[in-house]
């Protein structure tokens, strides 16, 4: 039975799950055989002999042994093939002047349609949508109370201490949507 085994072993290369599902079949019909050849014992009939069978009775453990033995003689599994990262098309950078009116302008009209005085949504005024929280931590107290009651070029004002500190992200929709981050 070795002979056979390492020579088919030898000259068929087979990936190491198949190897494995190859031993754990070998082991559960040796185990049939086994219990097959109990049971008859049991019931006082003549075990089947080896001339009507072609299998011979083997250990489990013997058979899971020689197999464990010829599984590690298989050379080690090649290792996993690399595959080049996938090129990801990203938009060109956007440079924009946050100096520039004009890119206040279109994010306002994003925000509130361009409405710099809307105080519409509770906790968010102005026309860049601020949050109170923000408009007070910027500094926008200074000139009004809330977004709303100030110019639209105060407002940009703040809009600018924003960026400095929190990027684009502030205004995640709309710069998204714009192109600006």
């Amino acid at each position: 039975m070795s002979a056979v085994r390492s020579s088919s072993i030898g000259s068929v290369r087979l990936p190491h799950g198949a190897v494995a599902t190859l031993a754990f079949v070998v082991v559960m019909a040796v185990s049939v055989v086994s219990v097959v050849t109990s049971a008859t014992s049991a019931k006082g009939e003549e075990p089947p002999s080896a001339t009507t069978t072609t299998l011979e009775y083997t250990d489990m453990y013997t058979a899971m042994a020689d197999i464990a033995a010829a599984l590690a003689t298989l050379p080690p599994p090649p290792p996993p093939v690399t595959v080049a990262p996938r090129q990801v098309q990203t938009r060109p950078a956007v440079v924009v002047d946050p100096s520039d009116p004009g890119v206040w302008d279109e994010l306002a009209q994003c925000e509130t349609r361009g409405n710099w005085a809307t105080d519409s949504v509770p906790g968010f005024a102005g026309g860049l949508g601020f949050a109170n929280g923000t408009w007070a931590s910027n500094g926008g107290t200074e000139f009004a109370g809330s977004a709303a009651d100030a110019s639209r070029e105060q407002q940009i004002e703040i809009a600018q201490r924003v960026l400095a500190g929190s990027g684009w992200g502030a205004w995640p929709g709309c710069s998204s949507l714009l192109g600006l981050r």
